[in-house]
């Protein structure tokens, strides 16, 4: 049997366990998948005690992510260039990461008909969720994004890490809105979570084609929600993406990509 586990302060409200419990019966193998509650001051120490005593793999949310990045021994391409991580291994004595996150919001927004290529795209939110995502989908080559942030430095210094991979990027303001017709405007802030409201010009959502959140819950989203109500008909929320991002988890460790379709219904009636 392996043994897996998510790892995060709060997690018991984590679906991780269920996911993956449903990926191992998709595809017969034998697993256990643990929710480990640490505190970043014990991140080091209880993450390496982990992986010494039989656990395979960890799945790491927040607020351990850049932790585990920089707990690391080899860190991903992709790993590096967001500065935090999502996925935990070990190989010949080294543990090993990778972020999943970027390709798991890719692989939605492709289960859901949805092209980034030439597109022009708002980015709402400049903190770690934004970075997670942003080099995957730079790699798609939208025409333009443009990064929406309380803390107009913050969007500043995205654009500044980003600003050789051929696709323009402009930070504004949040309460700004860009030129032009938009296709898509993508929440990546934690409002939805700490119950914050987000401030911002919605004239953007009247010029998009669709709206995404990561967050998610039973309902429709509060992003969602505005976005429907400012003439959006075409709304999705993260939950494909933590699924997605999980299915690439679960191959990095057993080598085997389980489908996600089924699980994901079950997951939206499990909420």
């Amino acid at each position: 049997m392996k043994k897996f586990a998510v790892i995060g302060q709060p997690i018991k409200h984590s679906l991780s366990p269920r996911i993956h419990s449903e990926f191992a019966k998709e595809l017969g193998i034998d697993i256990s998948y643990d929710a480990i509650e640490i505190a970043p001051k014990d991140f080091n120490s209880t993450t390496k005690q982990l992986l010494e005593n039989g656990y395979d793999g960890l799945n790491v949310t927040l607020p351990l992510k850049e932790l585990a990045y920089r707990l690391a021994d080899e860190v991903s391409e992709t790993g590096r260039e967001t500065g935090a991580v999502n996925t935990l291994w070990k190989e010949k004595g080294k543990i090993l990461a990778d972020s999943t996150d970027g390709k798991g919001l890719l692989e939605d927004l492709l289960n859901n008909q949805i092209s980034l290529k030439d597109s022009n795209l708002v980015i709402l939110g400049a903190g770690g969720a934004a970075l997670s995502i942003l080099p995957s989908i730079l790699s798609l080559h939208p025409q333009k994004v443009t990064i929406l942030n309380r803390t107009l430095e913050k969007s500043c210094a995205l654009v500044d890490k980003f600003k050789d991979r051929g696709v323009q990027l402009q930070a504004i303001p949040m309460k700004e809105a860009p030129e032009g017709s938009l296709t898509g405007v993508i929440n990546t802030t934690s409002a939805e979570v700490t119950g914050e409201d987000l401030i911002l010009n919605v004239s953007i959502f009247k010029k998009a084609d669709w709206s995404y959140d990561l967050s998610y819950s039973k309902e429709t989203t509060s992003f969602n929600q505005l976005a429907k109500d400012s003439g959006i008909e075409v709304c999705f929320d993260g939950l494909g993406m933590l699924v997605s991002q999980a299915a690439f988890s679960f191959k990095i460790w057993t080598g085997k990509q389980p489908p996600t379709n089924r699980v994901l219904s079950l997951i939206k009636s499990f909420l």
